[in-house]
């Protein structure tokens, strides 16, 4: 299937007020009620901090990516972004990277959706719930973009609810000094670790730019939808985490693998720990859903460029969706939160998310300069902020990523000395 072929045959249905919810609906996901704990471990009292340093890394990057999906709104992100400047090869490498991401936090995201469920039914099979709810999810992502974005953002507007909820009822628990001193008690290094470990949570904030094919007037919607849905995410986390903060104080946020449950039921009672179960149970199906889908948006261009399997690249009539696509990654993925634990490895999957922001920055500044949207000083601080979340990240991730990517990358060179018409596609 050509690439006019492929554009014609999606669907552009999102406005930017649709784009902008749905954006901030995949960000807004388990990982503020998953990650806050640790991330506090490192940051102490200066995680709003790390937070934020964090979040302007993820602005920055989402900003390089809307100038590029504007440019040239199709499917695939950082995959279609490199071969638009010739480099095929890293187009590859971030394709690579971003599944690899994906297939970890999907099965990560599922097993926390099930361990927070098994908090209201006792002694259910986890791996089993794991696996059902990515299937439940795949399911959903078959029947196009127009139902599965109302049920991602009404997903949203429940966290929100949730949340607001959180905040509202625990305010009168909060200690100031909690908050002091303001960078922490590990100064510097430890905020920069604190905003490594809580990056993971802002993903989801390019995903509009992933899915430009489906994205009405791309060149005004995809920032829109970027920029808008950065502020909503970023005015949740710091709020929830400000919240957590100063009931609970920094060393108790970081003994914590669920801070939000301890902080509700200290300030608010019983009541508080199913308010914050069911924001978590909702943000994780929000999660998986918008992971799915945006993963499946990079497959679609990968296949049609013969970097993967052909069929990958079918798009269903009827819903326009990449039905093949979109079923080989559920599978993938739930059979993996099936069979195995890859929560020991979401440092991996934070670092193969590095490596696709890396790229779209390099593509974002070879952009002509006629092109561009905002200045190149903005690529720029998000390559640093990107070298910088990179040094902070456990060493044997950053190998294991970069190890992973280079034998792929090596078995591709071989496959294309045996192919040649793949080198010509």
């Amino acid at each position: 299937m050509g690439k006019n072929a492929r554009q014609q045959s999606l669907r552009r249905e999102l406005g930017p007020i649709t784009a902008t919810l749905f954006t901030a609906g995949m960000m807004v996901g388990i990982g503020i009620f998953a990650t806050i704990g640790a991330a506090t471990a490192a940051a102490g009292s200066g995680i709003l901090i790390a937070i934020l340093l964090g979040g302007s890394v993820a602005l920055a990057t989402g900003i390089s990516a809307a100038q590029l999906g504007a440019n040239n709104p199709t499917e695939g992100g950082a995959f279609t972004w490199a071969r638009d400047v010739h480099q095929p090869t890293l187009g590859f490498i971030a394709g690579c990277g971003y599944l690899g991401k994906n297939l970890i936090s999907v099965s990560v995201i599922a097993l926390a959706f099930a361990t927070y469920l098994g908090q209201v039914i006792p002694a259910i099979p986890v791996h089993f719930v794991a696996a059902a709810a990515v299937v439940t999810i795949t399911i959903l992502n078959l029947f196009g973009i127009q139902l599965t974005s109302r049920v991602l953002i009404s997903l949203l507007l429940f966290v929100i609810a949730v949340l607001s909820i959180y905040g509202a009822f625990s305010l009168h628990g909060i200690e100031q000094g909690h908050f002091v001193p303001v960078l922490g008690a590990n100064g510097l290094m430890g905020i920069a670790s604190g905003a490594a470990i809580f990056f993971w949570t802002w993903d989801g904030f390019m995903r509009m730019a992933i899915m430009a094919g489906e994205v009405k007037d791309p060149r005004r919607t995809i920032p829109i939808a970027i920029i808008g849905g950065v502020a909503i995410a970023a005015v949740m986390f710091v709020g929830a985490a400000a919240i957590t903060l100063g009931v609970l104080g920094p060393d108790d946020v970081g003994a914590q693998d669920t801070p939000l449950l301890a902080a509700a039921l200290k300030a608010i009672g019983p009541w508080g720990k199913w308010v914050i179960l069911a924001g978590a149970i909702a943000a994780a199906l929000a999660e998986i859903l918008g992971d799915l889908l945006s993963a499946s948006r990079v497959v679609l261009p990968m296949a049609e460029a013969h970097e993967l399997p052909s069929w990958l690249g079918k798009i269903h009539q009827r819903s326009r969706t990449p039905r093949h696509a979109v079923i080989c990654l559920g599978v993938l993925s739930a059979s993996a939160a099936f069979i195995f634990d890859l929560r020991p490895l979401i440092e991996v999957g934070g670092s193969f998310m590095l490596v696709w922001y890396f790229i779209t920055h390099f593509a974002a500044l070879n952009l002509p300069v006629r092109k561009r949207l905002y200045p190149s000083i903005i690529s720029w601080y998000g390559i640093v902020g990107c070298i910088g979340l990179t040094i902070a990240m456990p060493h044997f991730a950053v190998i294991a990523a970069v190890g992973t990517l280079a034998i792929l990358t090596l078995a591709r060179l071989v496959l294309h000395r045996m192919h040649p018409r793949w080198r010509a596609a």
